[in-house]
């Protein structure tokens, strides 16, 4: 029986653990979506007395770690930061200082090298041009500032809950899953601190918004399950196509012949595609029609993308995800067209 993967929520109520393991029990009750495939392409095998195809699954992507390249040795000094005392970023600078040695989120160090960028404008405002500590407070903000899009990169390779938006997964995403909207919520809050640093609008970013969306995509998983599933179901189209266009419609259904087996066949696709895999199919292009432009803005052409994922991704490619879906799915329905067509037999 199909179980969803354990979802990680750090529940603060008793209210939301009772919530998250109900909404797992139902989870665990459900069919995979995957289940009803292999049953469709049993049942059509099984009726051709021929042996059916293996669905095979897909494999998992791994995005490229970026390079280090960061070689800054612009340091604040205890007597330079006491001249800072008056500024608030000297508030925040002690913070981080106090934070070294324990285990520090890269989702933490963007938001410390964000919140440095903003704080250190309006300290320098407060202080004498020529000055040294001037100096290496303008030096220590133009490298953050020219490096933000690396700790950005650094944050979705490393963060348990962007890194494995690539993965494999154990788990499919529900006929009826949870968690669209806030994925989307989140994914929207990501790309715009992405785009405020692409367009050095350091000041519009709110950085707090850094851990609000990682907190709903973990909540969900919404991001793997859709990819992974997408995939599979991309897979599975491919393999059921090729097996039926192995198969010879003139012997399925011969001319002036009893047409029981066509019969049975067309049942088969009626009650398994058409009832069941074509509208789940619909609702993942559906996902990710408005998915695939986020996942473009913050993974699309980086340091730790692959090619595998670029063209995933590339919104005006043939092969992207949503695009990999339709064209699996239409191909496969082109043959039952024809089939129908030939057999002369109503699909409904």
């Amino acid at each position: 029986m199909y179980k969803n993967a354990r979802t990680l929520i750090p529940s603060k109520t008793w209210l939301s653990c009772l919530l998250a393991v109900c909404c797992a029990v139902l989870a665990g009750c459900s069919k995979a979506p995957s289940n009803t495939y292999q049953t469709y392409v049993a049942r059509l095998s099984n009726t051709l007395e021929t042996q059916a195809p293996g669905l095979s699954k897909p494999e998992a992507i791994s995005p490229l770690l970026p390079p280090n390249t960061l070689s800054n040795s612009t340091t604040i000094s205890l007597i330079e930061l006491a001249s800072l005392s008056h500024c608030k970023l000297s508030l925040l600078i002690s913070e981080h200082n106090n934070q070294l040695g324990k285990t520090a989120g890269h989702a933490g160090v963007l938001k410390y090298q964000i919140e440095f960028v903003q704080n250190a404008q309006q300290c320098l405002s407060t202080l004498e041009p020529d000055s040294a500590v001037y100096k290496t407070l303008l030096k220590a903000k133009t490298h953050k500032e020219q490096t933000l899009n690396h700790y950005f990169n650094l944050m979705l390779y490393n963060e348990f809950e962007l890194k494995n938006t690539w993965q494999a997964s154990s788990a499919e995403l529900s006929v009826s899953p949870a968690g669209f909207s806030d994925t989307v919520a989140a994914m929207q809050q990501l790309a715009l601190i992405k785009q405020h640093i692409l367009n050095k609008h350091y000041l519009k970013i709110n950085s707090a918004d850094i851990f609000n969306a990682l907190e709903q995509l973990n909540k969900y998983r919404f991001n793997q399950l859709l990819i992974y599933s997408a995939r599979l179901q991309i897979a599975f189209n491919n393999s059921a196509t090729r097996f039926i266009e192995s198969q010879s419609i003139d012997e399925i259904c011969p001319a002036g012949k009893n047409k029981k087996v066509a019969n049975i066949v067309s049942n088969v696709f009626q009650k398994y595609f058409l009832k069941e895999i074509q509208p789940y199919q619909a609702n993942l292009a559906g996902y990710l029609e408005t998915l695939l432009p986020l996942y473009n803005q913050l993974w699309f052409d980086q340091a730790i993308t692959n090619k595998q994922i670029n063209t995933l991704i590339a919104l005006d490619s043939q092969n992207n995800l949503l695009n990999q879906l339709k064209g699996s799915a239409k191909k496969h329905v082109t043959w039952w067209q024809n089939f129908y067509k030939t057999c002369e037999i109503s699909p409904i």
